[in-house]
C-alpha cells in the first residue's frame, strides 16, 4: 500500500457544472464569424467554378484545367498545412489567406493570357486552403455549433456566388472581370470577423483545456516518487500540447475508412460539373449554350446550403434535435453522388434527354445530396475524436475533399473532349456540344452583350 492514500476528489455542485457546461452556448457574434468565414471561403471556390467557362472563353481548353489549377495548390496546402500551421498564430493565418485570395483575384481580373489566369486561380486556391484549414482547426477550441455554423456558411457561399455571378454576367450583362473585382473586395470581411469573434478559448494552448474550464480541483496526496514518474510520463505524452508524428499518423488511420466516401462523393460531383454537364446544351432551351453552364452551377451549388443552417438552428433551439437530425451514414450518401455521375455520363453520351429541365432537376438533387453530406461529415469527425486530436482531425478532412476534386480534374481532362467529340457526331449543330462562349471580348467590358 502506498505511504499515503489518495483523497477522493470532490467537486462543488459537480452535476450542475456538467449540465451547465453541455448547455453553454457560444456568443452569437462568434457563431456568425464562423458562418461568414465559411461563406467567404466557399464563395470564392464557387465563383471560380461558375466563371470557368468565361475564364477559358475563346479556347477549347478542357474545362477541368481550371479545376486542376485550383485543386493542385489547394490539395498540397491542406495536405501539408496541418503539420506546421499549429506554430503560426491564427491572426497571421487569416491575414495570409486573405492576401493570397485577393492577389489571385486581381491577377484573374486584369490579365488576358489564359495561362496567367490559371496561375491566378492557383493562388486563390492556396488562400482558400490556408483559410479553411485554419478555420476548421480554430473550431476545435469552441463548441460544436461553430463547426455547424461554418458548414452552413460553406453552403451559403456555394449558393451566393453562382447567384451573384449569374445575375451580374447573364442578367445584368456586367463583365466578368468587374464581377470578380467586387468579390475580391468582400474578402476584407474576414479581418472584421476575426476581430469581433470571442477569443476566450484561444487563451488556452490546446483545445483540450476548454472542456475542463471552471472545474475546481483538489490536490491528491501521494508519494513523491509516484508524482515525479507521473509528471515525466505526462510530459512525454503531451509535450507542449502538439501532437507527435506518430499520433498524427494514428489519427489519419482512424479517419481513413470514412475519408474514402468523402473522396468518392467529391470526385463524383466535380467530374459532373467540370467534365460532363459542360457537354449538355439543348437547342430548345430558352438561353444560349454558354448560359447553360451558369444555370447548372447555380442550381447545383445553390441548394447545398440548406442542411447546415438547419443544424445550426436546431442546436440553438434544442441540442437533442440537432443530434437526431444527424445522418452519419457517409457511404450511403456517397453512393447517391455516384448514381448521379453515371446518369449524367449516359445522358451526355447517348443524348436521350429531351430538354434542359431534366438536367436542372438532377442538378438540384445532386446539390442537395452533397450539402447533406458535408454538413454531416464535419459533425461526424468532430464527434469521434477527443479534444487532443480533434484539431488535427478537423483540419485533415480537407485532404479527402481536395483529393477527390483533384482526381476528378485529372480524369476530366480526357472525359470532356471524348464526350464533346462524340456529341459532334450525333447532332447537327456542334454549338450545343459545349457550354462555352466562342468570344473572349465580353470578359473585359463593364457592360457587355451576349455573343
Amino acid at each position: 500500500m502506498a505511504n499515503s492514500k489518495a483523497r477522493a476528489l470532490e467537486l462543488i455542485d459537480g452535476d450542475d457544472f456538467k449540465e451547465n457546461h453541455h448547455q453553454e452556448r457560444e456568443r452569437l457574434r462568434t457563431v456568425m464569424a464562423f458562418f461568414i468565414f465559411g461563406t467567404l471561403l466557399y464563395a470564392n471556390l464557387s465563383l471560380i467554378i461558375t466563371a470557368t467557362q468565361d475564364i477559358l472563353a475563346g479556347t477549347l481548353i478542357q474545362t477541368s484545367m481550371v479545376l486542376v489549377a485550383s485543386t493542385v495548390p489547394n490539395f498540397l496546402t491542406v495536405l501539408l498545412a496541418p503539420y506546421f500551421m499549429q506554430k503560426i498564430p491564427y491572426s497571421a493565418r487569416i491575414t495570409l489567406a486573405c492576401l493570397f485570395e485577393i492577389s489571385g483575384f486581381l491577377l484573374l481580373a486584369f490579365v488576358k493570357q489564359v495561362h496567367w489566369k490559371l496561375i491566378g486561380v492557383g493562388i486563390i486556391s492556396i488562400g482558400v486552403g490556408v483559410g479553411e484549414t485554419t478555420v476548421l482547426a480554430l473550431s476545435s477550441f469552441y463548441h460544436e455549433v461553430t463547426t455547424t455554423a461554418f458548414s452552413a456558411g460553406t453552403g451559403v457561399g456555394l449558393m451566393i456566388a453562382p447567384l451573384y455571378y449569374t445575375a451580374m454576367t447573364t442578367w445584368a450583362c456586367v463583365s466578368p472581370n468587374a464581377t470578380i473585382l467586387i468579390m475580391a473586395a468582400m474578402l476584407l470581411l474576414m479581418f472584421v470577423c476575426y476581430y469581433v469573434m470571442d477569443k476566450k478559448h484561444l487563451e488556452s494552448p490546446s483545445p483540450q483545456k476548454v472542456e475542463h474550464a471552471g472545474v475546481q480541483y483538489t490536490a491528491l496526496e501521494t508519494n513523491d516518487k509516484e508524482c515525479n514518474n507521473s509528471n515525466k510520463d505526462d510530459e512525454s505524452k503531451t509535450g507542449n500540447g502538439s501532437l507527435s508524428t506518430r499520433e498524427k499518423f494514428l489519427v489519419i488511420c482512424q479517419m481513413l475508412p470514412n475519408l474514402i466516401p468523402i473522396f468518392i462523393a467529391w470526385f463524383s460531383e466535380y467530374l459532373i460539373i467540370q467534365a460532363v454537364i459542360t457537354t449538355l446544351a439543348f437547342p430548345n432551351a430558352p438561353f444560349k449554350p454558354r448560359d447553360h453552364y451558369e444555370y447548372y452551377i447555380f442550381v447545383l451549388m445553390g441548394v447545398r446550403w440548406w442542411e447546415g443552417p438547419n443544424l445550426v438552428a436546431l442546436s440553438y433551439i434544442k441540442a437533442e434535435w440537432a443530434e437526431k437530425a444527424k445522418f452519419p451514414y457517409l457511404w450511403f450518401l456517397s453512393m447517391i453522388q455516384v448514381i448521379h455521375l453515371l446518369f449524367f455520363i449516359l445522358a451526355a453520351w447517348y443524348r436521350f434527354l429531351p430538354s434542359v429541365w431534366i438536367v436542372l432537376l438532377l442538378s438540384f438533387t445532386c446539390g442537395v445530396a452533397i450539402g447533406v453530406f458535408y454538413a454531416n461529415a464535419t459533425t461526424f469527425f468532430r464527434d469521434r475524436f477527443d479534444d487532443r486530436h480533434k484539431e488535427f482531425a478537423m483540419g485533415y478532412i480537407n485532404v479527402a475533399i481536395a483529393g477527390g476534386v483533384l482526381a476528378a480534374a485529372l480524369l476530366g481532362l480526357s472525359t470532356e473532349p471524348l464526350l464533346r467529340e462524340h456529341c459532334t457526331m450525333l447532332v447537327n449543330n456542334s454549338d450545343f456540344c459545349f457550354t462555352r462562349s466562342k468570344s473572349v471580348d465580353r470578359f473585359y467590358f463593364i457592360l457587355s452583350t451576349h455573343t
